[in-house]
């Protein structure tokens, strides 16, 4: 199936004319070559005009941002270059664990750039291309993380997945994609279960417990956990509701932890602590009748 454009990734031969040199801009990053640009329909008048007004800078040669682009980004257009692979991530919506040491360019010519991980790449990027290079330079948590939040994104379906990664060598990104739950709500949960999964331990997401609404995680049947970020839960609404299923657990005699996101995404070893004596706790602990 055809993807959607933007972010620079292009999947279609053919785009809608546009008016605007700045939106055109926008449509591959924070920079732009003038060859995509005109393949969107913008002439060589109308880049030289926006140039005049002040609305597009010229930062190399045949390469157009917007004012305000950062440093980087002219660095690596002067290279002839681009972002992609973990370096795209973020620009296109994705979850990431972390930010890699280099930045990740593509660049026809394939020559090394200082400070940059090149991957010699010529034409257009394209969503499956990335989420490849992806899975090839991050660790397994890392494109698992990726590749299920393009799912739960609908940026692309598991069956695309599946599609893509048919090739010789392709086996652990087949693996990845066997266990992307779509029903994810955060990179929390995908770490998470990640790495309970890979201690031995069987784990539901999003368990529906009556009454107190849906646990991050449920482990072994009878432990669940929630991640909590600050994002949804660090507000006066967050707190109230929290305090609300709290008494619902306990009302409904579910164990449970709550664990800082940070612990779960950068320090999985105190998370799986915390897990094991809990379940230690459960298992010793002896059930009312």
């Amino acid at each position: 199936m055809p993807f959607s454009v933007h972010s620079g990734i292009m999947n279609s031969p053919t785009s809608a004319k546009i008016a605007s040199v700045p939106t055109a801009i926008s449509r591959f990053g924070p920079v732009a070559r003038q060859r995509d640009l005109l393949a969107l329909g913008i002439s060589t008048r109308q880049i030289r005009i926006a140039v005049q007004q002040g609305s597009v800078i010229q930062v190399a040669r045949g390469h157009y941002a917007v004012p305000g682009v950062s440093t980087q980004d002219i660095y690596l257009a002067r290279h002839q270059a681009q972002r992609t692979c973990l370096s795209k991530v973020s620009e296109l919506g994705l979850w990431q664990l972390r930010e890699p040491e280099s930045v990740h360019v593509a660049a026809a010519h394939g020559r090394p750039i200082p400070g940059c991980v090149v991957h010699k790449h010529s034409g257009g990027q394209t969503l499956m291309g990335i989420l490849r290079q992806c899975v090839a330079c991050g660790t397994e948590l890392e494109g698992l993380i990726i590749l299920e939040s393009a799912v739960v994104a609908k940026i692309c379906t598991i069956n695309d997945l599946q599609s893509e990664f048919t090739k010789r060598g392709d086996n652990a990104a087949r693996a990845l994609v066997e266990t992307i739950d779509p029903q994810s709500m955060a990179i929390t949960e995908t770490a998470g279960r990640y790495h309970l999964k890979k201690a031995g331990h069987n784990v539901q997401g999003q368990a529906y417990i009556r009454d107190a609404g849906h646990l991050d995680l449920l482990v072994d049947g009878v432990l669940g956990i929630e991640a909590d970020g600050k994002r949804f839960h660090d507000t006066e609404n967050g707190w109230r509701e929290d305090l609300r299923r709290d008494t619902m657990y306990v009302l409904r005699g579910v164990w449970r932890l709550r664990i800082p996101g940070e612990v779960v995404l950068y320090h999985p070893d105190v998370m799986m602590a915390w897990v094991s004596q809990a379940l230690a706790m459960i298992r010793s602990t002896p059930r009312s009748r």
